[in-house]
């Protein structure tokens, strides 16, 4: 396998890492006295910063480079992990320590995908979105089980050794890496980054940002299904360690798929396929039932996930493409924010089981646009791409 695709898988699994770490803070911080509304809010804070900068972040990359954006941020992560493991402090002081987690962790994603749409040659670059995505999923089998570990059995004292470790790692990944292959203008001059009135006039930019919203709406499910599941006494972890083996399986044994087929046409069926796996287990009444969908529902996100990240590079001109991976991660953060707005403002109106029925209506329905959307100029930005 390339060196550069496995340096990029194992940089995507230290940065998940730390921010995985911390889907276990609201039970951990309810061990430590905190009431369910202050929990939210230390919760909330990371993912409104991740949202709010992600269009700084093409920003930041573009004027510090790619390898320095990612160390600086890097380095932000790993000061504020070691700042709440040496001092947690008032709750203020806690609420802004994760605000400043939350830009460090959306800059260093900003850069990471830029790094990733630089320097992977075309040829290579379907295999590689998939590859360097399971990056992402190993998270869910290592750290996610060990926070949880640490949670339930009052180890709390080790719960921040998980994302301190997790941000050296990546400090430390971040500083090996090569500087990223910027492609040269024709005249052999250095490359100059466009704008975002260019990226709007050069590309399909308002379907990336409605194809990448609505997708990330079905993705952030995961943080609905918890309480569906509870309240029918099934345990969640059957949904979703099952969604994580259909998509590893698919990101492995699938991933030379990329590379032979549109990966833009890609993205709308593997959305649909997850968001009618999203109805079908809002019905779901035993844990074999949560196993099967669940694994579907792992299969499209398989397809899903890598085929949206990959529309920085498929449809973006390499000048374009620090500020159309803001556009993209912006757009699918925006969605993992709003999301526990709706679950708290809908399932009191309407009942959880409700509340998200109608939100997997809205999924299959905005997928299916999504479908559609892509499909009929799919093959017209392909044929652009090559003349880029």
């Amino acid at each position: 396998m390339d060196r550069l695709i496995v340096s990029l898988i194992v940089v995507n699994i230290a940065i998940y890492s730390y921010s995985n770490a911390f889907f276990f803070l609201a039970p951990y911080l309810a061990t430590r006295g905190y009431s369910a509304a202050s929990a939210g809010i230390l919760v909330g804070a990371f993912y409104a910063a991740t949202t709010a900068v992600r269009p700084l972040g093409g920003w930041i990359t573009e004027r510090a480079g790619v390898r320095r954006s990612m160390i600086f941020s890097a380095l932000l992560c790993l000061v504020c992990a070691l700042a709440l493991q040496l001092y947690e402090g008032p709750f203020l002081w806690f609420v802004g320590i994760r605000i400043v987690m939350g830009v460090g962790f959306s800059i260093f994603m900003v850069a990471l995908t830029t790094y990733q749409a630089l320097s992977v040659e075309e040829s290579k670059r379907g295999l590689a979105f998939v590859l360097v995505s399971v990056g992402s999923l190993i998270p869910m089998f290592t750290v996610m089980p060990l926070t949880d570990y640490f949670v339930r059995n009052d180890l709390g004292q080790y719960y921040y050794l998980l994302p301190i470790g997790a941000a050296a790692i990546s400090l430390y990944l971040a500083l090996r890496l090569r500087p990223a292959k910027y492609y040269p203008s024709t005249d052999g001059s250095p490359m100059k980054w466009g704008s975002y009135s260019d990226l709007f006039r050069d590309t399909p930019a308002a379907k990336i940002i409605f194809s990448c919203f609505f997708f990330g709406l079905c993705d952030s499910s995961i943080v609905f299904v918890g309480n569906v599941f509870l309240e029918r006494n099934l345990v969640p972890s059957w949904f979703i360690f099952s969604l994580g083996g259909g998509a590893l399986l698919v990101r492995i044994a699938g991933r030379n798929f990329f590379n032979r087929y549109s990966r833009t046409a890609l993205a709308g069926p593997s959305f649909l396929l997850m968001a009618l796996c999203l109805l079908g287990v809002s019905g779901a009444e035993s844990p074999s039932s949560l196993v099967v969908w669940g694994f579907s529902y792992g299969l499209g996100m398989g397809f899903a996930y890598p085929a949206h990240l990959a529309l920085t590079a498929d449809l973006a001109a390499p000048p374009l493409r620090a500020k159309a991976s803001a556009l993209v991660h912006f757009s699918m953060d925006l969605s993992w924010f709003l999301l526990p707005l709706y679950m708290g403002f809908g399932s009191s109106l309407f009942g959880t089981q409700t509340a998200f029925r109608l939100f997997t209506l809205l999924c299959i329905v905005t997928a299916g646009m999504v479908t559609w959307m892509w499909l009929p100029e799919g093959k017209s930005y392909g044929r652009k791409k090559k003349t880029l």
